[in-house]
């Protein structure tokens, strides 16, 4: 017979790539996407984002191996969703806990937060405005900000970048999910790039930078 049961917390050892000057005044937290890490997002946005600032790029918190030529490697998930059932065997609390009690442990929670998430990270990343009172804007790029699974906060900025080309996420759908979030208030911007499809290279990184 099987039983539910609340959550049993499992002390893991995680890893962030980290830029960390002397009294930062703002953070950026940067979310990767599904079988990625850390490393892909710092490296490629590290150099589009203020130095003078916090930058944390943490790995999910759900390794999973992936197989390659030469053996398995660690890539990293958010949370797991089965599109075919439309449901969630773990959805987006977790992780967002889980990035809570990094900026605590990193003394930073207090300070103002921008949140940019790419792809899976994307989709999480307004949860973590709803869950920590000091995030100030979230950006999207190539994801969906689902409506129906975060609280819209008034005082947070969302902005989304998305590509007319994905063939991972749907353009129109994504659109249509902004357009929602300006109806409940959002006064954030909706950037389009034709032809670019979803892969995070510079033409996403040039107009994050214009964001910020």
């Amino acid at each position: 017979m099987k039983k539910e049961f609340s959550t049993i917390p499992i002390r893991l050892k995680h890893e962030a790539e980290v830029h960390m000057p002397v009294n930062p005044k703002k953070v950026f937290v940067l979310l990767h996407g599904y079988l990625l890490d850390g490393s892909f997002m710092y490296e490629k946005l590290l150099n589009f984002l203020p130095k003078e600032s916090a930058i944390i790029a943490p790995n999910g918190p759900f390794m999973v191996p992936v197989k390659k030529q030469k053996g398995y490697f660690p890539r990293f998930a958010w949370y797991f969703f089965d599109p075919t059932k439309k449901t969630y065997y773990i959805d987006y609390i977790p992780a967002a806990e889980y990035i809570k009690s990094l900026l605590i442990e990193m003394e930073l929670i207090r300070k103002p937060i921008t949140v940019i998430g790419y792809s899976q990270g994307g989709y999480l990343a307004p949860k973590l405005a709803e869950m920590i009172p000091s995030v100030e804007s979230v950006i999207g790029l190539a994801c969906c900000f689902r409506n129906d699974y975060f609280k819209f906060r008034h005082d947070v900025l969302y902005h989304q970048i998305n590509s007319t080309s994905d063939l991972v996420v749907d353009y129109e759908g994504a659109k249509q999910e902004f357009e929602t979030l300006r109806e409940r208030g959002n006064l954030g911007r909706f950037v389009t790039l034709n032809d670019i499809g979803h892969k995070l290279d510079e033409n996403y990184a040039q107009e994050l930078k214009l964001m910020l």
